[in-house]
């Protein structure tokens, strides 16, 4: 899973291994069968605990106690960019960077870039508006989050109660919106950190081999993303915050926008704002009678 590019071949790792290329399906096919085991185990919605934990990183980050705390999670879309075209619908792969991939929502904590929730099997193709309607926050909110719990997304999500986002143009031009858009991106440049943590650890999903000609082979592909994501909690409650980001930087800012599939600013309009639009008004508040009290 750590591989990438032709080295990712069957016939490098069989003869690294010293073993058939059969077999090297064969025991990864069992790897997988023992890690999706504990999927349940390392993915799963915080407890209490490890919820205040989240709020209390953001009260440090932010330097004040206010309603931004209860933002302790960030979405965002990312596109695992397959090796070749798909035999079957490849038109419904392509991607607006000219690749074909899958579309994965990714929804992590800030301060050790936990995946709590995800939700992929949609194709390059679909907008991450649209992906994000299959995350475990998008249809279970009110078991999600808590109270006035919320999470931070950009602007190509859908504005509501429950999810947060940064300005479009025009507003985006008006100097409190333009502050505010500033430091919510200072918190959800943590999202890209997770990204590239998951890609830079696990090669793979930065082209990832898999042939898919049929249903059964577009699961499978996605099969490699799900463990990937166990993978990354399990080294985190093992090894710890630092030993989980530690390969962010391998795969950074430039590749994560070579890979994405649509871009900020390009959201789906949706008629049911008005609670989204005035929990983002507290915030701005909130953030600029702190920041002229200072």
């Amino acid at each position: 899973m750590g591989r990438f590019g032709n080295a990712a071949s069957l016939e490098d790792i069989a003869r690294e291994a010293g073993c058939s290329e059969g077999a090297v399906e064969l025991y990864t096919s069992r790897c997988f069968q023992a890690i999706e085991a504990l999927h349940d185990v390392f993915v799963r919605p915080l407890t209490d605990e490890e919820k205040e934990a989240e709020k209390q990183w953001m009260d440090e980050h932010m330097g004040f106690v206010g309603e931004w705390r209860d933002g302790f999670v960030m979405y965002d879309g990312t596109i695992v960019v397959l090796f070749s075209r798909p035999g079957k619908d490849g038109d419904a792969y392509f991607t607006r960077k000219s690749n074909y991939g899958l579309n994965v929502q990714i929804g992590n904590t800030p301060s050790n870039l936990r995946i709590i929730d995800y939700s992929h099997g949609f194709t390059g193709s679909i907008h991450d508006a649209a992906a994000f309607e299959h995350t475990a926050a998008a249809k279970y909110p009110d078991w999600f989050f808590k109270d006035n719990e919320f999470a931070w997304c950009d602007s190509a999500y859908t504005l509501n109660g429950r999810t947060i986002t940064v300005h479009r143009k025009p507003a985006s031009l008006i100097r409190e919106n333009r502050i505010f858009d500033a430091a919510v991106s200072h918190v959800r440049v943590r999202s890209e950190h997770c990204m590239g943590a998951l890609k830079g650890r696990f090669q793979c999903l930065r082209g990832l081999r898999v042939t898919i000609n049929s249903q059964q082979e577009h699961k499978n592909a996605c099969r490699w993303i799900t463990i990937a994501i166990i993978l990354h909690n399990l080294v985190i409650d093992v090894e710890g915050a630092a030993a989980g980001a530690h390969f962010v930087g391998d795969h950074g800012h430039v590749q994560e926008n070579e890979d994405r599939a649509i871009p900020d600013g390009q959201g789906v309009e949706q008629n049911n704002e008005d609670a989204g639009r005035q929990k983002r008004q507290r915030l701005i508040n909130e953030l600029m009678a702190y920041r002229e009290g200072i």
